[in-house]
């Protein structure tokens, strides 16, 4: 640790209490052994309270410090060593420099702990050191903030990007499985965290699957992130899918003749996909964050997909489930804004809907959270008339709600689901007009529910 530049960091500070609005460091960049943390953060605490009180002109003012902290003020040395703080900085200018020098030697500090731990084996966890070396890679690049960009230099190069777009048919981003839903969105977009949910057996795992597969053949790399389901039960349905096989038979195993025809054009294709799955047991947020961190380093063009967002836990421990939940949710829409991938995560819906005439799920049914609207860009709600009603004219119909679009709307779009492939397949214009007409005949005839 750099004493002196500790010293010339709070020295700086007390002088012009405005520069701690520009000071990126923490409490624990300080020296643990000696008391400038403590300073540190006292000085904090003092600006962000006294700096807007009527009458106050200095926060560290020594007559206020004492008359609120007393005899505690001691604790950091009392007002005399503050003093020779102040006293002991001619000039603030090299104020940025100094904090760089404190926030260096606190990363070189914690890495050589860390490195000691490793060469002193014992009950080393592997995983708790990885994370803290990565931790001390985006420490070192969080410096004065430099996120502010003109206007007009974040549209550099902006024209060749409108003409990309109109050369790629509107899709801007990755290939959804729906042709209505790409229409609306461009794809999936790198800054977007997409939140699919429904009850359970819906259809959410092979909306992904048919939505992974779509991603894939249309460049972009897949990492999928499965909590739920072995990896062996997901890639079985990426065959179905494929090869248009009965999910039945592959179970029983007793494919026809036929079946393993397609089904070795399933493998064939699988192969040639860029498609990874992730099935560890008890996948924590943080370990799908370094996994993705990994894949992005490889692959430009990653999607992220999670089956189930309520299953994922934390390495952190928490005494709700709720609050757990919030915490993996904000979680991915860091791992969508840092990494920039699109990240489509599936969540539980709570089972209040099947108590409502209309079953059609609704914001307020998403479980344990209401973090997971605010941190999504969008919501999509997977609803079929026939898992409640066999006798329906929607019969083979998914419905894609889309309840939330930050940047596209809302809308419901429809898809026919087979249920025996997991295929979900697009409606054309006449499909759409017979599907339309057909309801229109029946609500004549028959009462609505």
């Amino acid at each position: 640790m750099s004493l002196e530049a500790e010293q010339a960091v709070l020295g700086s500070i007390l002088k012009n209490p405005d520069l701690l609005d520009d000071c990126y460091l923490r409490v624990d960049d300080f020296d643990p052994e000696g008391n400038n943390g403590l300073v540190y953060k006292a000085l904090s605490w003092a600006h962000e309270n006294f700096s807007n009180k009527p009458g106050v002109k200095d926060p560290f003012d020594p007559v206020l410090l004492a008359n609120h902290w007393g005899s505690e003020l001691g604790q950091i040395g009392g007002w005399t060593y503050l003093m020779q703080l102040r006293n002991s900085v001619p000039s603030t200018s090299n104020f940025d420099h100094y904090q760089k020098i404190v926030r260096e030697s606190s990363i070189q500090s914690r890495a050589a702990r860390v490195m000691r731990e490793v060469l002193n084996g014992g009950n080393l966890n592997l995983s708790t050191v990885r994370e803290s070396l990565e931790q001390l890679e985006e420490l070192q690049g969080q410096t004065i903030a430099d996120g502010m960009k003109k206007v007009s230099d974040v549209l550099d190069g902006h024209p060749k990007e409108i003409m990309a777009r109109g050369s790629r048919a509107g899709l801007t981003g990755a290939k959804s499985a729906s042709d209505d839903f790409n229409e609306m969105s461009g794809g999936h977009q790198k800054a977007d965290l997409m939140i699919v949910a429904a009850r359970p057996s819906i259809g959410k795992t092979a909306f992904i699957v048919n939505d992974a597969k779509s991603s894939a053949e249309n460049g972009y790399t897949v990492a999928l992130f499965s909590a739920e389901m072995s990896g062996l039960d997901v890639a079985e349905r990426f065959v179905c899918t494929i090869g248009g096989i009965d999910s039945k038979k592959v179970r029983a195993g007793r494919l026809t003749e036929n079946d393993w025809d397609n089904y070795s054009k399933a493998l064939t294709i699988l192969d040639n996909l860029p498609l990874y799955i992730d099935d560890t047991p008890g996948m924590t947020v943080e370990y799908i964050r370094r996994q993705v961190k990994a894949m992005k380093k490889k692959h430009k063009n990653l999607i992220v997909y999670i089956d189930y967002l309520q299953l994922i836990e934390s390495e952190k421990k928490f005494s709700q489930n709720a609050d757990r939940v919030n915490y993996v949710s904000k979680q991915f829409k860091q791992i969508n804004r840092i990494f920039e991938v699109p990240v489509i995560a599936i969540s539980s819906v709570g089972r209040k809907c099947e108590e409502r005439q209309d079953k059609r799920p609704m914001m307020s049914d998403l479980r344990e959270s209401g973090n997971i609207e605010f941190d999504a860009d969008i919501v999509m709600f997977l609803y079929r008339d026939d898992y409640y009603y066999p006798d329906t004219v929607r019969k083979g119909i998914i419905e894609l709600i889309i309840a939330k679009g930050r940047k596209i709307g809302t809308a419901t779009v429809e898809m026919v689901f087979e249920r025996k492939t997991g295929r979900f397949i697009n409606l054309t214009k006449e499909d759409k007009e017979k599907l339309a007409e057909k309801v229109r005949q029946h609500e004549q005839t028959h009462p609505k529910r």
